[in-house]
């Protein structure tokens, strides 16, 4: 397991393809956190997935880019990841504090990564 106070994990300066799965998930975290829905879209594959934060999958880049724009305007959402496991190359499974207005949400994501773009998100919340 390896804890987000270990080594820095930045992707900054790295192409998408220079970047190891726990760089793209970071880069994510970062893009999140700062409210960058550019920045943020662009850790994704054009046909990525993510399930479980709405009630159906929410597929492809543009897909994703509708959903999260209007959270990521939300000041007041954040994101801590406590707790990473990288398992081969690709996956990544993260153990997260999501935020809002305070509020704090536990929540298992799994990334699956594939040449520096997320393919596949899956959120698990408690």
């Amino acid at each position: 397991m390896t804890d987000r106070t270990g080594p820095d994990h930045s992707a900054q300066g790295r192409s998408a393809l220079e970047r190891s799965a726990l760089d793209t998930v970071q880069a994510q975290l970062d893009a999140f956190n700062a409210h960058d829905l550019d920045a943020f879209v662009a850790t994704y594959a054009e046909d990525a997935v993510i399930t479980g934060v709405a009630p159906e999958p929410i597929v492809g880049a543009a897909a994703i880019r509708a959903f999260y724009e209007p959270r990521l305007q939300n000041r007041e959402l954040s994101c801590v990841i406590e707790a990473t496991v990288l398992f081969g190359t690709r996956w990544v499974v993260a153990q997260e504090q999501v935020v809002n207005a305070g509020v704090a949400t536990e929540t298992i994501a799994t990334f699956d990564v594939v040449d520096g773009r997320i393919s596949r998100a899956s959120m698990l919340k408690a």
